[in-house]
This record gives C-alpha cells, structure tokens and sequence, in this order.
C-alpha cells in the first residue's frame, strides 16, 4: 500500500515577521505564510499557544504555556489597524512612531508591544461611546481575536494548508480555568519534569496538577470543552508533554527545585491503564487505518500528535500506536538508548519527524555546540569522509533537510530556521539568537523574531525552488 507522506513547517506566531507590522507576528501573517507553504509544497503550518497569558503586561506573560483561560486568544497577536482606526490625529501620530520603532527591532519587546497594543485597543473601545459601568472590553478583544484568526484559517483551508496547535500539559494556577474549577486541580502541588540532561535540577512549571479522579468522575468534561476550542481553528493538535497523561512530575508547592518532586500516580502498574483512559476518552481519535490512508481533504477528526520526549514511560508508545496518535521523532534525541542519533528512514510511519523543536538549538546552534558529536554525525549518518565544516554551511544544511525529508514519518515538520539555513545569503548571522526556548531557564523572554520578513521569504525564489523541489522528489 503507498501511504501518503507531507512536510509542514513550525513556527510561533509571535516570531513572524512583516513589512507593515507593529513588533510581533499576528494572526493574519499566517496568511502570507500560508502563500509561501503552496509556493514549496508544505502542507501543514506548526504553531505555539495562542491563548491568552495576560497577568501584568510583563516578560513573564511571554510564555505562551502559561495561559490564563483555555479559551481565550491572546489579544497581542491581533492586527490594530484592522480592528479600527484611531480618530486623534495625534493620536494616530504616535502609534505610528511607536509601530515603526517596534518594527524596527530585532527581538520582540514583549512589554513594549503590549502596552502600545492596549493602548491603542483600548482607544478604538472608548470612542465606541460604550457605558462607562458596561465594561465590555476583554469581550470585545476576544471577538476581534476570534475574527481575525477565522480570517487566517479560512484562507488556509482554502489555499490547501492545515493549522496545528499546541495543547499545553498545564495551565495558570491564577487562570479561569481554576478559579471557576478549583476542585478539578490539586493546588498544593506543581508540574514539571525530573531532572534531565537539559535541566539537571529538574523543571517546575508552577502549574497546579490535575485531580484526575475528580475530572473522570465529571466525564473529563473541563479537557472534552478544551478539546471543543481547539476545534475551532485547528486542523491537528500536538499534545505538550503527552506523558502528562500517563504519569506526571508532582512537586509540592514551595520546593527549593522540582528535584523534590515524585511520580504521580506513585505506582508504575497504573500509568498505562490511565493513560489509556484519559487519552481514549477525551480525544475523538481516528481509526489507526484511518491515519494510514487518509487524505488531506478527508473530513476527520483532528490529527493528534504527542510530545514524547525526555524519560517515557515503557508503556507510552504503545498506547500512542494502538490509539493512533503520531509520536515525536527527533534525530539527536534517539529513542533507542544505545544510540547517539537515529536514523529517520526507520521511523515509524505515524509519525512526526523534526530536527528540533523549540526547546532545542536550531541544526546550526546544535552544530557549534559539540564539535566532537558534530564529526561523529558528519561521518556516521552523512557519510562523508573528510574533516567536517567549523560552521554548518549551508549545503551542510541542506544535506540534513534532505535526509528528514527522506524520512518514514508521516509527516515531516520542521523549524523555519531550519529551512531558511539553507540559504547562506538569506539566513541571519546571530545563530544562537534563533532558539526560541532555553528549558533549563525559568525566567526566559520568549522574544526570538525571524530576522526575515514573510513577504521576503515569499520573494526568495532561490530559497523557494530549492525547498519546492526537495519535497517533490521525497514524494511529500
């Protein structure tokens, strides 16, 4: 049987970049994405969170997995211009000066393109001679929110590209989700992972867990309405920290670091029997013969994906592979354990395959960073014989797009940055400037912005035929 192949691309919606934009990618520069995904062929368009994570307009509300409603979109990602036009000449002056110098920067200024934003959208509500004791302003966010971003999925759909979103493992423990559900979360303890290469002290996300019990006695009905949302704008889910579902790494509240934390359930016999559970019964998961030989246009229910990186569970990939949920696959982090890379022509069919997600280096940060496993990976999985390259060139780059293309997965997604490597004249200098997220640093700004314009992307020809071809002949 010739099972179908695809390729996508990830990308946050806050690292795009436009001509005309105020600082931070919006909804609608998924559009001009979307015309340069049928330009090369890519069929799929990865993004982060978008809910809302508004607490005080700070750095720390740039973490898009700390929302503070499951059902409300982040209204920093709307196009001002879009929603009204100011009336003040001065005014109009001023956000213009603001838009320009926001633009102008090489990172995004969370803070800063925040409260210009609020300003300015606060200015369109006023002078809508709203009461001052009708209050309706988040409301009227949330509706231009979900306006815009139907805008963008429409035109996707039309122009034959699918959106994936992000579902995070957990949410704000200040959240509606909490306030209006308090006894669905265990509020004296904390998620986050045990310690690991990445972070040797652990990783507390400050979410509260979930009280499962409470949740399967209510029919899962808080993840079901969750999952209902989701539906709305997105045509494939990857599921943050799937193991989440399975077991998760509870920390009690006020620990020195999550290296104080535990497994929870405490008892490993349980792990496969909920995650089974939980997994089966929130999501409207196809028939596995159904992912297998589907089409694109196919009206099904949404294509799930789970992260399964880091310490999984023994169980969790067949659970994932008996209720067809595609698995993660990543190159420099081999599931196999006597391994130092994997090989992506022996993935499994339903799956993802990626150089890197946003917690990683991008192939050249990753290329820089350990010579020695940079010269075993240029001779061992490339096969080339002679002394490799100090920098990761941009053939180089190419060579390692090209063997994820030839991958066994499913579906191939990989990072912009990957992609735009391959071009020595288009991509940015500041390599390490281009990792979204560095795991071990709980006070990261997620502030990375392409160095590139979409609709330079759009007109890179060059860059456009190389990766339009490459798809063709891997027959995705």
């Amino acid at each position: 049987m010739n099972y179908p192949y695809y390729s996508g691309v990830a990308v946050p919606v806050f690292s795009l970049r436009s001509e005309d934009g105020c600082g931070i990618g919006e909804f609608l520069d998924l559009k001009k994405l979307a015309d340069w995904c049928v330009a090369t062929g890519l069929k799929m368009i990865q993004i982060l969170p978008i809910n809302d994570t508004t607490t005080d307009g700070g750095w720390s509300d740039s973490y898009p997995y700390k929302s503070i409603s499951t059902k409300a979109l982040h209204p920093i990602y709307l196009n001002l211009e879009k929603v009204g036009v100011l009336k003040d000449a001065n005014d109009q002056k001023r956000f213009l000066e603001l838009k320009k110098e926001l633009n102008a920067k090489e990172f995004v200024d969370y803070p800063a393109v925040f409260e210009t934003k609020m300003w300015y959208l606060r200015k369109i509500y006023d002078s809508l001679n709203v009461q001052p004791a009708d209050d309706g302003f988040y409301e009227f966010l949330q509706y231009h929110c979900d306006k815009q971003l139907s805008e963008a999925v429409d035109y996707l759909h039309k122009r034959g590209i699918m959106l994936k979103g992000d579902l995070p493992i957990g949410v704000n423990r200040e959240s509606d989700d909490v306030k209006q559900n308090p006894h669905l979360f265990n509020l004296d303890m904390e998620t986050g992972a045990p310690p690991d290469g990445f972070a040797p002290q652990g990783q507390n996300w400050g979410f509260p867990t979930y009280n499962w019990e409470a949740m399967e006695k209510e029919g899962f009905r808080w993840w079901k309405e969750r999952v209902a949302w989701f539906k709305k704008y997105f045509d494939a889910l990857r599921i943050d920290h799937i193991l989440g579902f399975f077991r998760i790494w509870e920390i009690p509240k006020g620990s020195p670091d999550a290296s104080y934390g535990h497994y929870s359930p405490k008892n490993p016999r349980l792990w496969e029997i909920e995650g089974r559970k939980r997994l089966s019964q929130i999501f409207d998961l196809p028939s596995v013969e159904t992912m297998c030989t589907s089409s694109l246009q196919t009206d099904r229910p949404l294509l799930i994906c789970g992260e399964d990186l880091g310490m999984v569970a023994p169980c969790v990939p067949g659970v994932m592979r008996e209720l067809g949920i595609l698995s993660l696959e990543v190159q420099r982090m081999p599931k196999n354990g006597t391994c130092l890379f994997s090989d992506p022509r022996e993935n499994p069919y339903l799956s993802v395959d990626t150089t890197g997600t946003h917690d990683m280096p991008t192939i050249r940060g990753w290329w820089e960073q350990d010579r020695e496993r940079s010269a075993r990976f240029y001779h061992e999985m490339l096969h080339h014989t002679d002394n490799p390259p100090y920098f990761c060139e941009p053939w180089l780059c190419q060579e390692i797009v090209e063997q994820h293309l030839n991958s066994s997965s499913q579906w191939v997604i990989l990072p912009i940055q990957d992609y735009i490597a391959m071009d020595g004249d288009f991509r940015w200098d500041n390599t390490w400037d281009e990792q979204i997220n560095e795991p071990a640093d709980p006070k990261w700004r997620w502030k990375y912005r392409m160095h590139q314009s979409v609709e330079a992307l759009l007109n890179n020809e060059k860059l456009t035929l190389t990766l339009k071809n490459m798809i063709k002949n891997n027959s995705r």
